[in-house]
């Protein structure tokens, strides 16, 4: 099995050339060639930032629509948190090689090995993960509630991106939204799709409690520097350029990680209250106090002072990439024409698409309608009211809205509609998105059957 996994690395480097960050790898995942998946604005769910499946209420308090959350912060934070550190698992049947079966495994033992997160096979529990096939990665936020999926491509089965997303079922969100990110990185918009801004907007402040966990470059939760850019330039850049290389993580838990779970669990009330850990530290399940290390390490006399997290990260080269195309059909899809109008292969699939040199900065993209039931939208009188902003991002040839600017804004607490809106039922309850609503076009369905093989 080393070596099998062993080859597997080889693979990604020797086919990109570099090591991708994680959002690299998400991206790179996908099995259709859109970048928002699903696309029911009247669905109970939106997809967001490529891999957040939010439920409406929690995704209103995200862009500070909830405007009761600060009374009830702590009852509806607590809602979502897994009851008894348990979080019950079933794994879709016949989807999962040994391998894939073996990296979940190393995922899930991480997180339960550093916090007093459980992870038990599920059997009479509602409230479980369900372990399946997708189109892309993907994980809902916190326990929904139900059947909730983790959507796990093949290209997503390595334990880096499984830990990502297990952390979104935990109750993570992503580092580079946080409400405090300005103090530590800065979003290039100039190199990022003016439609794709929604994807860099910060969280409302009452809507995500950091536990006064210090920012963390080193996070499994941070997109690396170029996520969703048009030239290969930065879109996240770190204030200070020698901790560029750190965001990205795409190997497992950082010790900031650790901590916030550990506190957002309670890992430690069972422990004697009078225990004092050094500020930068945390108090165990164990009832020891840890402090940053590879990733933690027991606090003693050198390490009970003030140090950065040492989280098993790889630094990521701060210099551009070459030109590459970060999915196998990426070609596939170039050669049936889709570069125009598909805005994930102007992202991603830039050799195939012949964009290695034209873009300089992010312009306004072509006119298209990037979903498939504008139309019928338009016809129910969307254009305009409190889907408005969603339609001017995602709808702008059936709206006519080619000519104006689609008003997202990343940094500002304006009530914008930016994300996918996608209805989340189906056999398997609230927590599977539907493989329907992943195909962007129906046509290309018969392509990839035709065409594409299966993911391993």
């Amino acid at each position: 099995m080393m070596k099998i996994l062993l080859l597997l690395a080889l693979i990604m480097v020797c086919c990109h050339g570099r090591q991708l960050t994680i959002d690299e790898l998400i991206a790179s995942a996908s099995t259709v060639s859109n970048l928002d998946y699903l696309s029911d604005v009247e669905g109970g769910v939106v997809l967001w930032d490529m891999d957040m499946a939010l439920l409406i209420d929690q995704w209103n308090a995200l862009q500070g629509k909830d405007k009761s959350r600060k009374k009830r912060k702590a009852i509806r934070d607590m809602k979502y948190r897994w009851t008894d550190k348990q979080i019950p698992y079933k794994m879709a049947s016949g989807v999962f090689g040994e391998n894939d079966l073996a990296e979940i495994q190393k995922a899930m033992d991480e997180w339960s090995t550093y916090t007093c997160i459980e992870f038990v096979e599920a059997t009479s529990h509602t409230n479980h993960v369900f372990f399946d096939d997708a189109s892309g990665c993907y994980s809902y936020v916190g326990m929904i509630g139900g059947t909730q999926t983790i959507g796990l491509a093949g290209g997503c089965r390595y334990k880096g991106v499984i830990a990502h997303e297990i952390g979104h079922a935990v109750g993570f969100h992503h580092e580079q939204n946080r409400p405090d990110r300005d103090n530590h990185v800065r979003i290039v918009k100039d190199n990022i799709p003016e439609n794709l801004y929604y994807n860099f907007k910060k969280y409302d402040a009452s809507a995500v409690n950091t536990y006064n966990v210090p920012y963390d470059y080193g996070s499994i939760m941070h997109y690396g520097g170029r996520a969703f850019s048009v030239n290969g330039e930065f879109t996240i850049q770190t204030l200070n350029s020698a901790d560029q290389g750190s965001i990205g993580n795409r190997a497992g838990l950082s010790f900031y990680d650790i901590k916030l779970a550990n506190l957002m669990y309670s890992c430690s009330e069972k422990c004697d209250a009078s225990i004092r850990c050094p500020s930068h530290g945390f108090l165990g399940k164990d009832c020891k106090c840890y402090c940053p290390g590879a990733p933690v390490q027991a606090c003693d006399a050198e390490t009970g002072t003030e140090g950065a997290t040492k989280g098993p990260t790889t630094k990521a080269p701060v210099t551009a990439p070459p030109c590459e195309n970060l999915n196998e059909h990426c070609q596939v899809w170039a050669d049936a024409g889709f570069c125009e109008n598909h805005q994930y292969l102007q992202l991603y699939c830039k050799k195939a698409c012949n964009l290695c040199e034209k873009v300089t900065k992010a312009t306004q993209p072509p006119c298209f309608d990037e979903k498939e039931h504008c139309s019928f939208w338009k016809d129910q009188g969307y254009c305009t009211g409190a889907y408005e902003t969603f339609m001017k991002n995602h709808c702008k040839k059936s709206c006519d809205y080619c000519n104006l600017s689609s008003g997202s804004d990343m940094d500002t607490d304006n009530d914008s509609d930016g994300g996918s809106k996608v209805n989340g039922d189906d056999k398997n309850g609230v927590g599977k998105l539907p493989t329907s609503y992943w195909a962007y076009l129906s046509s290309l369905v018969v392509i990839f059957v035709t065409f594409v093989p299966t993911m391993l």
